[in-house]
């Protein structure tokens, strides 16, 4: 289910609004609930949470934008998407990070492709949180062990083993580099060097020749791999852009 609220002084509006996003509920065969609110004091005093808000900014009482400020204290992931018969005052609106502007009358084809755009970004969020909790068995030898992927820092090749190093403590598996590489291959891991496997959701930062993980570890990145790595990271930091625009 996916929670709109639709939050606008104007009675004409808001009743506008409701049946473009009754229209889009039937035309998209999608599981939505839309809630009317005429002031922002009503909006901020509601306790369910929402996922998609379509809100003016000049309103009686508190406006749009101070109203945007309380509910992002409450929920940062809200997409916001703002009504104005005032351009000019979009750029102030930027600072609470709405998801887009919309400058009135709406039309149709403009609520259809912003929900659009909002719904397959929240899909893409929820995605994302979904695969975190992903647990994926290992080879432990007489035994297998399940490892959350959100878990893992990274893997590092000791003798013939391989060191799980996890937020939990250390493991030692019996697997091997390509093995692993295999079993992780749809998350975000990469081999900066022949003996490790790095998750880069845990990754503090990149610096020369080295990864520096959440943990403080440091993972050497092998010279021929470098360019590689590189690539890797940029598209990983392009996809956590675009599932936060």
């Amino acid at each position: 289910m996916i929670n709109i609220a639709v939050c606008d002084d104007d009675i004409k509006v808001t009743d506008e609004l409701q049946e473009i996003i009754t229209q889009y509920k039937r035309d998209r065969n999608e599981a939505i609930c839309c809630d009317i609110f005429y002031n922002g004091e009503s909006l901020m005093a509601e306790e369910k949470e929402y996922d998609i808000i379509f809100l003016d900014i000049i309103m009686g009482g508190i406006n749009g934008i101070e109203t945007a400020k309380k509910l992002r204290k409450k929920d940062k992931t809200v997409e916001i998407i703002y009504l104005t018969g005032y351009p000019g005052l979009t750029r102030e609106a930027l600072s609470v990070h709405a998801f887009e502007y919309l400058e009135k009358p709406v039309r149709k084809d403009q609520i259809y492709y912003q929900l659009d755009e909002a719904l397959e970004k929240i899909l893409r969020k929820k995605l994302n949180e979904e695969y975190k909790y992903h647990i994926v068995p290992f080879n432990a030898g007489k035994n297998s062990i399940r490892l959350a992927i959100d878990d893992i820092y990274y893997f590092e090749r000791v003798d013939r083993k391989l060191k799980a190093v996890t937020k939990k403590g250390n493991v030692m598996l019996y697997e091997t580099i390509a093995s692993i590489k295999e079993k992780l291959q749809q998350y975000d891991f990469v081999i900066p060097h022949q003996s490790f496997v790095v998750n880069i959701n845990n990754m503090k930062d990149y610096i020369k020749d080295e990864i520096i993980m959440l943990n403080d570890d440091r993972i050497p990145v092998a010279q021929k791999r470098a360019s590689e790595v590189k690539r890797i990271m940029r598209e990983f930091l392009q996809k956590k852009l675009e599932n936060n625009l």
